[in-house]
């Protein structure tokens, strides 16, 4: 009975460690999003600020504003998607290991009883 007590408990944990792999990759993944975001943002304002910054008229002034604007609006909305994209994914992947380990819990639990009778 001692014996299986380092087997169990590796297999206990299992699933602990597993939502943790799957809880740092989805983090690793959002960072790399955001950083790639963010540098992209500052390129688009370096990009617009270097543009206002030469003299022009009016209308061309207001026709970058514009498209600066529309650029960054793709950013975050493209941002924002691949952050659902990454939550719903790894969201997934917890929801599959909760269901595989109850399902061996309840099959482990079985075989107990069943060896009991």
């Amino acid at each position: 009975m001692f014996t299986k007590i380092p087997e169990q408990f590796t297999k206990t944990i299992k699933p602990f460690n597993s939502f943790l792999e799957i809880n740092a990759k989805s983090v690793e993944q959002v960072i790399n999003l955001q950083k790639t975001f963010i540098t992209a943002v500052i390129w688009e304002v370096a990009a617009q600020t270097k543009s206002l910054s030469t003299p022009k008229d009016i209308t061309n002034v207001i026709n970058d504003q514009q498209y600066y604007t529309d650029q960054l609006q793709d950013k975050v909305s493209t941002s924002a998607k691949d952050a659902y994209e990454v939550a719903t994914k790894s969201s997934e992947e917890v929801a599959n290991l909760l269901t595989d380990s109850i399902s061996e819990a309840v099959n482990s639990a079985s075989t107990t009883i069943d060896s009991i009778k």
